[in-house]
């Protein structure tokens, strides 16, 4: 079971990110991270993952809107569609399920089937996520 997380560059959300691995990890679940600094200009193939996972930030509240780098990210991402997938924010002050509507719809527009979703909070909210994404397998 391998999971590809595709995650913003910006210090709040790498932090989530590393929790979440962390507790994938521990569910028997092996876990590629790829940021858009790390992907640099060529294209990603998601063809060995059973799942695709995406974790972004979001600006607005009235009409959020995900970092142009993660929008880039996902549309270099190769082979994603019929792909499985779970879509998660950082949570903010205002407008998150809005947020999580957008990041979504970024991706079921490139062809993935969005299975699971929700905000990246605190540690017990990450742990139950990853068992979440545990039970897709």
């Amino acid at each position: 079971m391998r999971v590809l997380v595709m995650h913003a560059d910006d210090a709040k959300t790498k932090q989530s990110v590393a929790v979440l691995q962390k507790a994938l990890e521990d569910e028997g679940i092996r876990v590629d991270l790829i940021s858009p600094a790390s992907a640099g200009s060529s294209p990603v193939s998601t063809a060995p993952y059973g799942l695709v996972c995406i974790v972004s930030g979001y600006k607005g509240w009235w009409k959020p809107q995900i970092p142009v780098e993660m929008d880039g990210l996902i549309k270099k991402a190769t082979r994603l569609e019929g792909r499985r997938g779970c879509a998660f924010v950082i949570p903010g002050m205002l407008g998150t399920t809005k947020a999580l509507r957008v990041l979504m719809g970024h991706m079921e527009r490139q062809g993935v089937i969005v299975e699971d979703f929700g905000a990246l909070g605190g540690r017990q909210d990450i742990l139950a996520i990853a068992k979440r994404v545990k039970r897709l397998f």
